[in-house]
């Protein structure tokens, strides 16, 4: 609450519709604006290996996914003005300025806020949509937005030109940055070993969950080409093999794997860096190697333990699909999504909308990640 208003800040958050409408409860039953995040920070696809034309499908399923997800917190909660954030990514950096390919709004994976809000308003007509530019403020008590003169000589359009130019200021502070990470010695293959010999030790559900051989591929000086096979009972380091089939390969510079080692870093910070590079075989999405390399302790690889094995599926719902009709927990077997109102049922499956995990409803499984069962039956 501000000033007897009630805001809900969604632009960094990933709320279910039930947290949502939790939030609007104890606002006193009314949103006067609600920000929502329609680009997150997302290393996928942007940092995949896809073909071409693979690329450009998987990226608009994604952007698709993550409007889907606002349109229906909004729908939700019904606040007085929505207001999507986050626009797509931007590099400034030459490493990765390659990756800049996202701004495209026809193409790319993640829409500016212009686009993100002519999308939303088109799917939810009745709904009170605006953006906001650095500058621009909103008078909560008669919804007039004030516009700021600077910003709004900005134009989405010319997105391209600004970034060069912006890049080329920045140039000598990135320079100076970068000059901080300095190359790995020569003992980087034996403490990748260790931190991954202690990571498989952390929780052998994880270790089963994951159940895979992930490769390394280690840029630059002292670097080389290292699997990680997770299997019950721990984690095997070794130099790659060519008979090995690997089901993940990460491709990254020695300086930034050594920011992780030293602590410097986290897995997640590096992901989301999108300094480097990832490919998968099959590509499915395994959201337990993902969860140890973020987590990467062992309270909070338990705590996710015994949500998943304990949670209570008591409370069920009834979906129809394809003349058939399917018996399944209210609650997504992932994170706990309500399934009842957030969810698209299509084509024999069941999409949660939170994470765009789907489910098969005739077996359960989870069809694009790594993830517990979703225990549907048929019922007629």
């Amino acid at each position: 609450m501000a000033d007897g208003r009630g805001i809900l800040h969604c632009n960094d958050a990933r709320l279910t519709a039930a947290q949502a409408r939790r939030a609007k409860h104890l606002a006193g039953g009314r949103l006067d604006l609600m920000a929502l995040q329609t680009s997150g920070a997302s290393w996928h696809p942007i940092c995949y290996e896809y073909p071409p034309e693979e690329m450009a499908k998987v990226s608009m399923a994604k952007r698709i996914s993550k409007l889907r997800a606002a349109q229906r917190l909004v729908r939700q909660t019904e606040p007085e003005l929505a207001v999507p954030f986050a626009g797509p990514p931007c590099f400034l950096d030459a490493e990765v300025s390659h990756l800049n390919w996202v701004l495209d709004q026809r193409d790319g994976a993640f829409c500016d806020p212009e686009v993100s809000t002519a999308w939303l308003r088109e799917h939810l007509p009745k709904q009170r949509w605006d953006y906001f530019l650095p500058g621009d403020a909103v008078d909560l008590d008669t919804g007039d937005i004030t516009r700021d003169p600077v910003s709004a000589e900005f134009s989405f359009a010319d997105a391209g030109a600004y970034l060069d130019r912006y890049a080329a200021d920045r140039a000598e502070a990135i320079a100076g940055v970068l000059a901080g990470y300095p190359e790995p010695g020569p003992d980087l293959f034996d403490r990748f070993k260790a931190h991954f010999t202690h990571l498989g030790g952390l929780s052998d559900y994880f270790n089963r969950h994951i159940a895979m051989i992930v490769r390394f591929e280690i840029t630059g000086p002292n670097g080389g080409v290292w699997d990680v096979d997770f299997a019950p009972g721990g984690a095997t380091v070794s130099t790659a093999s060519p008979d090995v089939r690997p089901h993940y390969r990460i491709t990254t510079a020695g300086r930034w794997l050594d920011t992780v080692l030293t602590g410097r870093m986290a897995w997640e910070d590096l992901l989301i860096s999108f300094r480097l590079s990832l490919y998968r075989d099959p590509d499915v999405y395994n959201d337990y190697l993902v969860g140890l390399l973020k987590h990467a302790n062992a309270p909070a690889l338990q705590a996710v333990e015994e949500y998943e094995t304990g949670r209570d599926e008591s409370e069920r719902i009834t979906v129809a699909c394809d003349g058939a009709r399917y018996d399944i927990p209210r609650y997504c077997p992932h994170a706990g999504e309500d399934l009842s109102v957030g969810a698209v049922v299509r084509d024999g499956q069941i999409h949660c909308l939170a994470h765009n995990f789907a489910f098969d409803l005739a077996t359960g499984e989870c069809l694009n990640a790594r993830a517990a069962n979703l225990t549907s039956r048929r019922v007629s």
